[in-house]
């Protein structure tokens, strides 16, 4: 994945006053690298993103 799809979607919950939740890095890192999802972890600019909708 593009780390800018993530940014760009990120950037738009949190015009729109929306809860963003980033789950996780697929094969390809941030970096650009490929390595297991486990490896890569879920960071996104260097923060977790586990926000949640009021229920």
């Amino acid at each position: 994945m593009n780390p800018d799809w993530a940014k760009k979607i990120q950037n738009q919950c949190e015009k729109q006053g929306v809860p963003f939740f980033f789950k996780q890095w697929g094969t390809w890192g941030e970096d650009g690298k490929k390595r297991s999802k486990y490896a890569n972890g879920n960071l996104l600019d260097g923060k977790r993103w586990n926000a949640n909708p009021a229920h």
